[in-house]
């Protein structure tokens, strides 16, 4: 069957996504650790830490360097760990989908960079080299950041899809619409606020970055609380900008769906403009097509895949693609001509992508 074998496309999509949420606490813990390493301190560490979740994921990670090649070399008899190396091997991963280095690779949020840019006047050729692969992936795919990265994109689909639990417990969530132009015209006033106060305005709500900045806050929390002898989870030391993260989440649980992505978010709306050419799209077989609309339901920025109607706003997360049963939507080379966008969030393709 078909279904099944392209729904597969999801399960990979969401198994990318998943990795990228858990290497924002594995990349502030293996600092941690880094830290412990540097002190000659890890051993004390895991001994005295023995039983609790915190000594736990020290030892696990302690485990996993000391097995890399050269991780360990032989001192007085016995295996010992070899700092020096495990230093080299936890500054592979750096930062977070804010920016990051990856071992010689440097990435840079093209939101990120533009506040930099206009914040500071300078537009410095280390920060050009980490937007070189976002940009040209972000051309050639479209705003697949969003889709297939961005841990906060995780989190809002889990939101939309306790809608429906909502709806099967018979509470009806409002679906309020706005323009899709919402977006830019926030990149844009947020850029001019960026240059006007010389601050990362857009940095301090902006989901991905927020998110990054409040697992590294509450990762480093758990470490510290852990050296005075107080284990467990804790919240006390998330900031103000977790209220933005549950004000966005509340309101597309109960006021608007996927409110932030289709209407608000200025990081999505740059990654449109830079993909707007973008050759890799969706392109639908008209003459496979039965107009059952399962597509339309299934697209969660909105769009109207059944009538090609997508656009710059489409993040080819290929959710339009799985939920076809006909075989009418798949990727495939395309360039986009015009599109407008109207006032009711729905995106109006006028010209249809060439063949």
């Amino acid at each position: 069957m078909r279904l099944p074998q392209v729904r597969r496309l999801q399960v990979v999509r969401h198994c990318v996504q998943l990795t990228v949420l858990l290497s924002l606490f594995l990349i502030p813990t293996i600092a941690r650790y880094q830290n412990y390493v540097s002190a000659r301190e890890a051993d004390r560490v895991i001994e005295k830490w023995q039983g609790t979740l915190a000594g736990g994921v020290i030892a696990s990670v302690d485990s996993v360097f000391r097995a890399l090649p050269g991780g360990e070399t032989e001192r007085a008899g016995s295996m010992q760990r070899n700092r020096q190396r495990i230093g080299r091997y936890t500054h592979q991963v750096r930062g977070s989908v804010w920016s990051a280095d990856i071992g010689p690779v440097s990435l840079t949020d093209p939101l990120a960079a533009a506040e930099s840019v206009v914040g500071s006047r300078h537009f410095p050729w280390v920060l050009a080299v980490g937007l070189v692969i976002p940009v040209l992936v972000t051309m050639l795919l479209g705003r697949v950041f969003c889709s297939w990265v961005c841990p906060a994109g995780l989190l809002f689909e889990i939101t939309d899809a306790l809608r429906g639990v909502l709806r099967f417990l018979e509470i009806n969530p409002r679906n309020l619409r706005m323009a899709r132009g919402t977006k830019y015209g926030m990149l844009a006033a947020g850029l001019l606020l960026t240059f006007v106060v010389a601050a990362p305005v857009l940095g301090y709500i902006y989901p991905p970055a927020v998110l990054s900045r409040e697992i590294h806050d509450f990762v480093f929390a758990t470490f510290d609380r852990a050296e005075h002898g107080r284990f467990g989870f804790w919240v006390g030391g998330m900031s103000w900008m977790a209220v933005v993260m549950l004000t966005i989440v509340a309101i597309e649980l109960f006021v608007s769906r996927r409110w932030w992505c289709r209407y608000v978010c200025p990081g999505g709306g740059l990654y449109s403009l830079l993909g707007a050419a973008r050759p890799v799209r969706v392109k639908l077989r008209h003459e496979s097509c039965t107009d059952c609309a399962l597509c339309v339901a299934a697209c969660p920025i909105g769009l109207n895949p059944m009538k090609n109607q997508m656009g710059i706003e489409c993040d080819n997360c290929g959710a339009c693609i799985s939920s076809c049963n006909d075989a009418a939507l798949g990727y495939g080379l395309g360039v986009h001509q015009s599109a407008s966008i109207d006032s009711d969030g729905t995106d109006e393709t006028l010209a249809e992508d060439a063949a």
